[in-house]
């Protein structure tokens, strides 16, 4: 019964496991998505600034807008970059304590299977000892038995041996 209650243990840290690991794929898929989009668009956005740039060299205010709105995009892409960093870092940290909880699990899986071992042979050694403490009891019962019997033909002969002989008064 503990086995099995182990075992559905185990079962349900494994799913809980799976589910983590879906969880933490489908989150860095999403990040590398929007990573990639955020790359994409300021790599076309710095194109078209290029572009600009090239067209309009002369006029240096426009530029200067475009530049900013390329860092902007830039200082955004490295915060995802940062926020996706940060949930890979955290999203290992609690995959180590999974893991941990899962190898505490297992050891006391493994201490319960020993603790029960130990208990079927020590109920082994009992019913062992029951069967020689009953083996002695029944030649015990035997013994005195035999010396009931013995005592009981003594006792029917010593009367006769009184009767042949007859003591004396003084």
């Amino acid at each position: 019964m503990i086995r099995n209650i182990l075992i559905a243990l185990l079962a349900v840290i494994s799913a809980i496991l799976g589910y983590g690991y879906y969880q933490l794929g489908a989150q860095s898929e999403k990040l590398n998505l929007l990573l990639t989009q955020t790359r994409d668009k300021a790599a076309r956005d710095q194109q078209a600034a290029n572009d600009k740039f090239a067209a309009e060299e002369r006029a240096k205010l426009g530029f200067k807008e475009e530049v900013g709105k390329i860092a902007a995009k830039l200082a955004d892409e490295q915060t995802a970059r940062e926020k996706a960093e940060q949930a890979a870092k955290t999203a290992n940290e609690r995959l180590t304590q999974i893991q941990n909880a899962l190898a505490n699990a297992e050891q006391s899986g493994r201490d319960a299977k020993e603790a029960q071992t130990k208990a079927e042979r020590d109920k082994e050694a009992a019913q062992q000892a029951l069967k020689e403490s009953q083996a002695a009891l029944k030649e015990a019962q035997g013994a005195l038995k035999d010396a009931r019997d013995a005592l009981a033909k003594e006792r029917e002969a010593s009367p006769k041996e009184r009767g042949g002989r007859r003591p004396t008064g003084g």
